[in-house]
């Protein structure tokens, strides 16, 4: 088992939802202490994974309109992301509980992956499911991968081509 400092960016699934992968999550115990009341917090972590080495920029803004907003740039050496997060109380509290359990234990979880789509009616823009991703780490990969994979809460964008 490879132990990873960051969740880790593994590319862009075909379905156009973007995967974030490492079998183990591992998180600063600042960041847990700020994100728990969804503090203003920032922090830069680095990482090496399968050869290629990651920059991740974690901001916590706070909270704005119900909502822990949250933000995560991974960048390698040849591409970017950004994921613009809201979060409940209650998504917070499941993510926080997970983070602080610190479980090594890996746990298999069946991740469900969405495209966006336009109405043409209306040109409003909507995410379907268009099935599911079996994916294995510990409870804090499971838990934010459930939701930085689900465009409903974490909306990835590509900064770089």
């Amino acid at each position: 088992m490879k132990k990873i400092s960051i969740i880790t960016l593994i590319g862009v699934l075909a379905v156009g939802s973007s995967v974030f992968a490492a079998e183990y999550t591992k998180f600063s115990s600042n960041f847990v202490k700020h994100f728990k009341d969804c503090d203003k917090y920032e922090e830069t972590t680095t990482s090496e994974f399968e050869g290629q080495n990651f920059v991740t920029k974690r901001q916590i803004y706070g909270w704005k309109n119900g909502f822990c907003k949250y933000q995560e740039n991974i960048k390698s050496p040849d591409t970017e992301y950004q994921l613009d997060c809201s979060f409940t109380n209650l998504q917070v509290d499941e993510l926080y509980n997970s983070m602080k359990s610190r479980s090594k234990e890996i746990e298999r979880y069946e991740l469900e992956n969405f495209v966006q789509q336009t109405d043409q009616k209306t040109g409003q823009k909507k995410y379907v499911s268009v099935g599911t991703t079996i994916i294995k780490g510990n409870k804090a990969f499971i838990t934010w991968s459930k939701y930085q994979n689900n465009p409903y809460f974490c909306v990835p964008k590509k900064i770089t081509p």
